[in-house]
C-alpha cells in the first residue's frame, strides 16, 4: 500500500509539474509543494527505488555546492565505477560532517593555501591542496556537454540530497589514496575502511561512527 501510495504521490507531482513547466526536462523541477527529482542514473546506480522520489524543498541543494561536488567528482573518479564515484563524494561529505573540515562542499574542495596573482583573483599553491586535480596547474573547467561530466552533476545532486537510498559505501571514510601509489607516510596510524576501483578508503582509528 505505501508503494501504490508513493506512485500515486509521484506522479501526480510529475503530472503537476510537467503541466507547469511546458515539459521542462531540468533534474530538479520546483512546484509550490514539492522538488520532484527525476533522475537520469537510475541504470547505472542501480537503484530503482530512487527513480521516483519525492525530496521536500527544504532539502533542495545549493547551485554552487553541486558544481563544487560534481567537480570533485568528476577529476577524481570520471572513469571509475558509479561505486567509485559515489566513494569520492561521500568522503566529501564525511569531511563536511567532521570537525576536523569545513562545512561546506566548497570550502572542502578548495581547502588550501591560495597565494593572490598579479590579476587580483585567488589561486592554489602548487601540490599544497586536498584534491589533486585543483592544485596541479591544469585547468578546472569540464567540457560542457561531456557525458561523463553531465553523469558527475547528476550524482553529486544525489549525493548531496542525502538520502537514505545512498547509504555512505566508505564506512565513514575521510581520506584516500589511489591504489598503484605507495601509502603516504603516517597513513599506518589509519585504518582502512574498504577499496573500490583504483581507491583505497581510510578513516582515523580512534574516530567512531
Amino acid at each position: 500500500m505505501k508503494r501504490y501510495l508513493l506512485f500515486l504521490i509521484v506522479f501526480c507531482a510529475s503530472f503537476l509539474v510537467a503541466g507547469s513547466t511546458g515539459g521542462n526536462s531540468s533534474n530538479v523541477i520546483k512546484n509550490d509543494d514539492f522538488y520532484y527529482i527525476h533522475p537520469r542514473l537510475t541504470t547505472a546506480l542501480g537503484l530503482v527505488e530512487i527513480a521516483d522520489t519525492v525530496i521536500s524543498k527544504s532539502l533542495v541543494v545549493d547551485d554552487r555546492e553541486v558544481t563544487c561536488m560534481a567537480k570533485n567528482i568528476f577529476f577524481e573518479a570520471a572513469i571509475e565505477s558509479t561505486a567509485g564515484k559515489l566513494a569520492v563524494a561521500h568522503v566529501t561529505l564525511n569531511r563536511v560532517d567532521s570537525q576536523w573540515y569545513p562545512n561546506t562542499v566548497c570550502e572542502v574542495v578548495y581547502e588550501g593555501p591560495h597565494y593572490t596573482g598579479s590579476n587580483g583573483e585567488q589561486y592554489p599553491v602548487r601540490d599544497r591542496c586536498q584534491f589533486s586535480w585543483y592544485c596541479d596547474g591544469k585547468g578546472d573547467d569540464p567540457r560542457e556537454g561531456s557525458r561523463l561530466w553531465e553523469d558527475a552533476q547528476e550524482l553529486a545532486k544525489y549525493v548531496l540530497l542525502r538520502s537514505e537510498e545512498l547509504p555512505d559505501i566508505t564506512d565513514g571514510a575521510l581520506f584516500y589514496h589511489a591504489s598503484y601509489i605507495n601509502v603516504p607516510n603516517g597513513w599506518n596510524k589509519k585504518k582502512v575502511t574498504t577499496k573500490i576501483d583504483t581507491h583505497i578508503f581510510y578513516r582515523p582509528h580512534s574516530m567512531r561512527l
